[in-house]
């Protein structure tokens, strides 16, 4: 496994470097991020502990011929027995490559591509399932604003008895800059397959709103399973943005998952430079009335220049049993 990572990383680190000398579109970011410290409480009594360090570095590329990109992660975390860990298992977090050798025709590798209509602002990802990628597959753009897409997830068995090719497919067709439609199924032949159906609309300036329905979905972050129904709202106008999102599950297996996720993120720019927020989420297990979680996020950030950015909160998680804090910062530089 080392030895593959290694090679992923040396290849994509030798594709980017050479893709330089003809780029079109070169981005860069870099987050150094810590919570500093845990601090739980139980029932009066509390626990401190130290709340790890993550850097997450993520390069990219776009040409006419060829997307490119890779995010690495490092994470500096302290174990039971009070030592200290560097690195992880997800060091390699992400990478992709797509060329495109003739017009219509895209070749992906690990290429991952969401439909539009599946993202939650809030949470700052989409819906899993919503992913038409594969770990190998083909892209086709016939006309404009038209995606389709289809491939397979290793390992893939082919012949072998009671294996299932983990096949994936999908399309996204966008209406100019008024709305698009997705829809996204994944490992179709096996029986945990997941369905997607999405639908998002930009056709006022400054809003955008999501909706869609997922078969068999799992959004990990909130421990949230089953048939998802998903809404979403962005909407920014002069300094100030309103970012909610919320997810219901229906048919999930009874106790093992959360049925409702909901967060609202306001945000506000007092000057060019300087800039807050206010974050809020709710979770819930309706199988299980004490299985509920409040978070609350209050955030200010200061942008150096154009490249460095430093920001610094306070999150609270409340639960029946537990209160849980943490005093998150960062520091991001970008080009």
């Amino acid at each position: 496994m080392i030895k593959s990572k290694k090679m992923v990383i040396a290849a994509a680190l030798c594709a980017f470097t050479a893709a330089i000398s003809f780029a079109q579109e070169v981005s860069f970011e870099n987050k150094l991020s810590s919570g500093l410290v845990n601090i739980d409480i139980f029932n009066g009594d509390s626990d401190t502990s130290f709340a790890g360090i993550t850097n997450e570095a993520e390069a990219g590329y776009s040409s006419e011929k060829l997307d490119m990109g890779v995010k690495l992660i490092i994470d500096v975390m302290q174990e039971a027995d009070n030592s200290l860990s560097v690195g992880s298992d997800r060091f390699v977090d992400d990478y992709y490559i797509e060329f495109r050798p003739v017009k219509y025709i895209g070749i992906g590798f690990h290429r991952g591509y969401n439909v539009a209509g599946s993202f939650l602002p809030c949470l700052e990802k989409e819906i899993d399932a919503a992913n038409i990628g594969s770990d190998f597959g083909l892209f086709a753009y016939p006309i404009d604003g038209l995606v389709i897409s289809g491939g397979i997830d290793f390992i893939s068995y082919l012949f072998k008895q009671d294996s299932k090719v983990l096949v994936n497919f999908g399309a996204e067709y966008s209406v100019g800059e008024i709305i698009a439609f997705g829809a996204a199924f994944r490992n179709i032949a096996s029986e945990d397959r997941s369905m997607g159906a999405y639908v998002s609309f930009t056709g006022v300036e400054g809003l955008t709103l999501n909706a869609g329905f997922t078969y068999n979905g799992e959004i990990e972050d909130f421990n949230i399973g089953g048939n998802l129904i998903n809404a979403a709202l962005m909407f920014n106008k002069d300094a100030l943005g309103i970012y909610a999102d919320a997810v219901f599950a229906v048919g999930g297996e009874p106790d093992a998952f959360n049925e409702l996720y909901v967060a609202a993120n306001v945000s506000y720019n007092f000057t060019d430079t300087l800039f807050a927020g206010l974050y809020g989420c709710f979770t819930s297990d309706f199988d299980d009335n004490d299985a509920w979680c409040i978070g609350i996020n209050p955030s200010v950030g200061y942008m150096f220049n154009e490249h460095n950015t430093v920001g610094a909160s306070v999150y609270v998680n409340l639960m029946k049993d537990m209160t849980s804090i943490s005093f998150p910062v960062y520091w991001k530089y970008v080009f």
